[in-house]
């Protein structure tokens, strides 16, 4: 595109989108911002606001038009939405139908168990097959789209924590997680380009409060073989999924 700047789209205006906006500036992009109101974070380093819901398809259809490519702070989108202006192959990046087998937590627990990744045992918690599904306590409940930051997330001791939150959450389709003892928490980021190179960032820790994440120590420290274990899920997760 010769000296003209290329213009990013960033669906959402939180802390992520923030610092995707900073970097940014210094690779001398242009931002546009798609999100509820000019207050959140990233709305004042973004070189635009588009005003609109994250999920507000109408909003990204006006995005699309000032944007070279859109790329999303969050999952919380309307994908069938987005299918319908996707008119541009590379538009999206990640590209829509690998954000597909992500967004509910159930189908993303298939398509990672498909791929020979290791996942703990599962299941898919319903009203109608209750009766005939075995529930070991204790257990991990999940809502199945729209949770973070402790939302979205219960660990159950008994039946009766089950029940009392199953029917907080109004008794939708669950996900059902048995309880892995952990040592710690280990969290990658890692980046995959057209060309399908793949760069990974150091492997940390993270550490919970009441399920939101309070610290982050950089690097982890484990031992070389959990590193290239995390590596490898890594590489074969945004291989398989063709994320750029």
């Amino acid at each position: 595109m010769g000296n003209e700047r290329q213009t990013v789209g960033i669906i959402g205006g939180g802390q992520l989108a923030w610092m995707m906006a900073q970097e940014a500036k210094r690779l001398t992009l242009k931002t546009i911002i798609q999100t509820p109101s000019s207050d959140d974070p990233a709305a004042g380093l973004a070189d635009e606001v588009v005003l609109g819901k994250v999920a507000d398809v109408a909003a990204t259809q006006a995005l699309a038009k000032r944007c070279d490519v859109i790329t999303f702070e969050n999952e919380f989108v309307d994908l069938e939405g987005l299918e319908k202006i996707n008119n541009s192959q590379g538009l999206f990046r990640p590209r829509l139908s690998a954000l597909k087998p992500l967004l509910d937590k159930y189908e993303q627990r298939c398509y990672m168990g498909n791929l020979g990744l290791p996942v703990p045992h599962f299941f898919e918690l319903t009203q109608e097959n209750q009766s005939s599904v075995e529930i070991n306590f204790p257990c991990v409940m999940k809502a199945r789209r729209h949770g973070y930051d402790g939302q979205g997330t219960a660990i159950l001791r008994d039946k009766s924590d089950l029940e009392d939150t199953w029917k907080r959450w109004g008794y939708p389709s669950v996900l059902m997680e048995e309880f892995i003892p952990f040592e710690r928490e280990l969290a990658v980021i890692a980046a995959r380009n057209r060309d399908g190179e793949i760069a990974i960032y150091p492997i940390v820790e993270t550490q919970q409060e009441h399920q939101v994440c309070r610290r982050v120590i950089a690097p982890a420290a484990v031992s070389d073989g959990v590193v290239e274990d995390c590596q490898a899920i890594a590489r074969s997760l945004l291989t398989h999924l063709d994320v750029v």
